[in-house]
């Protein structure tokens, strides 16, 4: 049986800030955070609930699990989660 080697190419520590920093410049928290909330304005409306009454009760599982409550539940962590490791920390 051939053997196949499966090369990484290594980078050097000022090659990895480099490519961390060009990263992080295509990666706008801003954005990620608007977008999010467009998403859950949206569902807002579309349901007639806001996004926190709507968490509350699918966390307490009487919402049900349809494909649009399950992206709107991701929607509200994901935002949660930007807001507390991107926004929040820098207060501190």
């Amino acid at each position: 049986m051939a053997k196949v080697k499966i090369r990484i190419p290594e980078h050097s520590p000022a090659e990895r800030k480099r490519l961390l920093a060009e990263l992080k410049e295509k990666t706008n928290i801003n954005d990620s955070i608007e977008s999010l909330i467009e998403e859950m304005n949206s569902f807002e409306q579309e349901y007639g609930l806001s996004t926190v009454e709507f968490y509350a009760g699918f966390v307490a599982r009487k919402m049900g699990d349809s494909r649009d409550f399950i992206k709107w539940a991701g929607a509200f962590s994901s935002y949660n989660h930007l807001l507390e490791t991107h926004i929040l920390e820098r207060r501190n």
